[in-house]
């Protein structure tokens, strides 16, 4: 018997894939700018560099969930909450924006 699964669980299935995957592309990322100043590899500012890229890519990793449920909805035909996760997108884009004009 071939069950499919329902609206939810594919829906959380896909987001808690790109979430770990984007999760161990950051730590891995952090990692190696953590090791490579030890392993003689590229400048200090490299290492930096790769550091601050891993943070921004945890950063980022809940707005890319939000947009993807976004997307996700719309395709769908949920129409509903697909404005929902645009309100919420939008929330973090002003407040993004507004922040780093702030500093």
């Amino acid at each position: 018997m071939n069950v499919r699964p329902s609206f939810p669980d594919r829906l959380n299935s896909y987001l808690a894939w790109l979430l770990g995957l984007g999760s161990l592309v950051a730590c891995i990322v952090i990692a190696a700018g953590l090791v490579s100043p030890f392993l003689g590899i590229g400048a200090r500012s490299t290492a930096g560099n790769l550091v601050l890229i891993g943070v921004a890519v945890l950063i980022v990793l809940p707005t890319l969930r939000v947009a993807t449920m976004g997307v996700w909805f719309l395709l769908h035909g949920d129409f509903d909450f697909a404005l929902i996760a645009a309100l919420v997108l939008a929330i973090i884009v002003v407040s993004t924006v507004l922040g780093a004009a702030a500093v």
